[in-house]
């Protein structure tokens, strides 16, 4: 993800244990902070815990914020989407489990949702908000972000079953 942020001020939204986080900072000059809805941190990074609903940093705070596999995650992708373009100046940078038939989603559920309750002894709450790659992108666009680039991720047997896309989107002008 480093080549594609933009800026020095970082937030990884959804960032769970912090180990992005802390990958990014060792690897660019950029300050980093992890937040998510529990105090999952593992890594010795900046983190935040928060309600899931209002982020507790000023409107612009970020140039950059990632939500990587985190807005299936959420009970309103929505909102958790509109708190990040509150903070974020200038790029959303989205990573998404996307399904293209029944049969995917079938299998990002019974998956996704098992191995996401193992972790933190089922404390991490796991809902499961899949879309299609033009359903996020419809929810994107209603936000009035610019989306600059997608592209799938991991080797072609990776994405059998799983199918990660990255989203790189451009905040709204304001």
């Amino acid at each position: 993800m480093a080549p594609l942020v933009v800026g020095r001020r970082v937030l990884d939204l959804g960032g769970g244990e912090g180990y992005v986080a802390a990958s990014l900072r060792r690897r660019t000059a950029v300050w980093v902070c992890a937040a998510d809805v529990g105090p999952y941190r593992r890594a010795p990074v900046p983190y935040v815990s928060y309600d899931g609903a209002r982020l507790p940093f000023p409107a612009g705070a970020f140039d950059t914020t990632l939500l990587l596999l985190t807005l299936h995650h959420c009970e309103r992708p929505g909102a958790v989407l509109d708190e990040a373009v509150r903070v974020t100046r200038r790029r959303l940078i989205v990573t998404e489990s996307v399904y293209r038939t029944r049969l995917d989603r079938f299998w990002l559920d019974c998956l996704d949702g098992r191995l996401n309750h193992c972790r933190h002894g089922g404390a991490m709450p796991a809902p499961l908000a899949f879309r299609s790659p033009a359903g996020w992108q419809a929810l994107f666009a209603s936000r009035g972000l610019r989306l600059r680039e997608t592209r799938w991720l991991g080797a072609w047997w990776e994405r059998l079953v799983h199918h990660p896309l990255l989203f790189v989107l451009d905040a709204p002008a304001t």
